[in-house]
C-alpha cells in the first residue's frame, strides 16, 4: 500500500516508520528540510509525563506511549530519552496539579506529595509559596526531540523510504488521495496522511476557523554555578499559577535548562519568521523569578519560537476524509505520544477500518468509551 505522508514531524515520521515495518510503502513530503528545524517537533528536548490534570484518558495512554518508544529505541539502536521524574507545583486549590492528583488516585498510579519545606529540602534551587505543595512522580522525564526526529529520518532513509524535503504541498484531494505541489505537479497514493502541524488549517480548509496556530516561546538559561548540580539532578517541572502554567526541562545529557509556558502563548502565523525579542526572553525569565532562588543570577543563553495547531480543547483530532487521514490540533502536547500515534495512525490507514474508536482514543476518551466507538 502506497501512503503519502504530508509533514515530517514526529507524527509523520513515526507513521512512516510504522507503515514501513508493516511492509507498506510510505512516501514523506515536507516543505523544508527533513527533519525541519521549524517544526514543533524539533528542539533539544520535550517533556514526557503522567500528569494530565483531569484528562484521565491521556494519563492512562502513557503506558502504551512508553511501550511504543521502547519499540522505536530498539529499531533505532539508541535510547533518546531520560527518566528524570516530574514535579508539579500547586499554588491554587483545584488547579491542574490538584486535578492530576485526583486522576492518579482514580488510576491507582504511584506518586509522592511534598509540602513546601520538603520541596525546598529536595530542590534547593526552587522557591515556592508556603501554602504550595508538590506532586512528584518517579516516572516521566524528557525526550530528546531533535535526536529522535533525526534518528527517525536516518532510519527511514536507510530502509529505502522515500523522503522528499523542500517539497511544499499546496493542495489536497482527500477523496482521490492526491496531493498537489507548489510547482503544480501531483502525486497519488492509495491513501494520504496529513500531519502538517501548525499548517493544517492552510492545507485543510475545513479546519479554518476552528483551529489556529499558536506561537510558543521557550528560553534556555544558565543557572548560577551553585545550583547547576541541583538542576542537573532535578526533575522536569510544572508550576500552576493563577496566570497559567509554567514548565521547565532540566539540563540533562547535553541539553540546556529550558523555561517555557505562560505568558508567551499567542496566535502566530507559522510562515512568519520566528525571531524572539530580548523583551520576550526577559518576560519568560521574569515569570519564573518568584519560583527561583537567586533568580537574578540566571543568564539567558538562547530563545526560540515554535508554532503548533490548537482548537482550544487540548485534545488531539484524528479524522478521515475520503482516503485521507488527518491528524492535528495537538495543542503543543503531541510529542510524548509521537511513536504511539504513528503506530495507531498507520494501523488505521493500512486496514481501512472505521476510525471512530481511534478518534475517541486520540481525543483522550476513557478506554471503555473508545472501545465502544470502535
Amino acid at each position: 500500500m502506497k501512503v503519502l505522508i504530508v509533514g515530517a514531524g514526529v507524527v509523520g515520521l513515526s507513521t512512516a516508520w510504522a507503515l514501513a515495518r508493516a511492509g507498506h510503502e510510505p512516501v514523506v513530503f515536507d516543505q523544508g528540510p527533513i527533519p525541519n528545524p521549524l517544526a514543533a517537533s524539533f528542539d533539544q528536548h520535550r517533556m514526557i509525563r503522567y500528569h494530565y490534570g483531569d484528562q484521565t484518558g491521556y494519563a492512562r495512554m502513557m503506558h502504551d506511549a512508553y511501550a511504543a518508544w521502547e519499540t522505536l529505541w530498539a529499531n533505532l539502536g539508541a535510547r533518546h530519552g531520560a527518566e528524570t521524574g516530574v514535579l508539579a507545583i500547586s499554588t491554587v486549590p483545584g488547579d491542574w496539579t490538584d486535578q492530576s492528583k485526583a486522576t492518579f488516585d482514580d488510576l491507582g498510579a504511584p506518586y509522592q506529595v511534598l509540602d513546601a519545606p520538603e520541596v525546598h529540602e529536595l530542590y534547593p534551587h526552587l522557591r515556592v509559596p508556603e501554602e504550595a505543595w508538590g506532586l512528584l512522580t518517579k516516572g516521566g522525564g524528557v525526550l530528546f526531540a531533535d535526536r529522535i526526529v533525526t534518528g527517525l529520518a536516518r532510519h527511514l532513509s536507510e530502509r529505502g523510504v522515500a523522503l522528499n524535503p523542500e517539497t511544499r504541498v499546496t493542495g489536497l484531494d482527500a477523496e482521490a488521495a492526491t496531493v498537489t505541489f507548489g510547482d503544480g505537479t501531483r502525486a497519488t497514493g492509495d491513501a494520504v496522511v496529513v500531519a502538517a502541524g501548525a499548517w493544517i488549517d492552510k492545507l485543510c480548509p475545513k479546519f479554518a476557523g476552528t483551529t489556529q496556530s499558536i506561537r510558543s516561546v521557550v528560553t534556555y538559561v544558565a543557572p548560577p554555578a551553585h545550583f547547576a548540580d541541583a538542576w542537573a539532578r532535578g526533575p522536569a517541572l510544572f508550576i500552576t499559577t493563577g496566570q497559567g502554567t509554567l514548565y521547565c526541562l532540566p539540563p540533562v545529557d547535553g541539553c540546556g535548562l529550558k523555561l517555557g509556558g505562560a505568558p508567551l502563548l499567542a496566535p502566530g502565523d507559522p510562515d512568519v519568521p520566528r525571531h524572539v525579542t530580548d523583551a520576550e526572553a526577559q518576560q519568560i525569565l521574569a515569570s519564573y523569578a518568584p519560583f527561583l532562588r537567586d533568580a537574578e543570577s540566571y543568564g539567558i543563553q538562547e530563545s526560540i519560537a515554535c508554532c503548533y495547531a490548537d482548537n482550544g480543547l487540548k485534545r488531539f483530532v484524528v479524522e478521515r476524509v475520503g482516503r485521507t487521514l488527518i491528524v492535528g490540533n495537538c495543542g503543543g502536547r503531541m510529542f510524548k505520544f509521537g511513536a504511539l500515534m504513528g503506530q495507531e495512525v498507520a494501523s488505521a490507514v493500512a486496514d481501512g477500518r472505521n476510525i471512530s474508536g481511534l478518534a475517541a482514543w486520540a481525543a483522550g476518551a476513557p478506554a471503555s468509551d473508545a472501545a465502544a466507538e470502535a
